[in-house]
């Protein structure tokens, strides 16, 4: 056995303790997760609805014409583009 082996075993583990310093580390683990997600959220939330609202005025004039046009339609009233 080596000098380190025969401390190692020399020294008694705490057993609260171990279990206290894993706790720490896995909950800073979950803590920095947890905000990657809540960042990751709120990216996602700001990109849809930088789309939808992109969504709303082009549903509301033509791309081919620029005419105005209701947002249920399929076709351009002015100019008869298929929307």
């Amino acid at each position: 056995m080596s000098e380190s082996e025969a401390e190692k075993k020399e020294k008694p583990v705490k057993l609260e303790k171990v279990a206290e310093e894993t706790g720490e580390v896995i909950g800073k683990g979950i803590r920095k997760t947890w905000n990657v997600a809540k960042s990751f959220g709120k990216g996602l939330v700001t990109t849809v609805e930088k789309r939808e609202e992109r969504k709303d005025v082009a549903s509301l004039t033509c791309p081919n014409c620029g005419a105005s046009i209701p947002p249920d339609s399929n076709f351009c009233a002015s100019c008869g583009k298929k929307l």
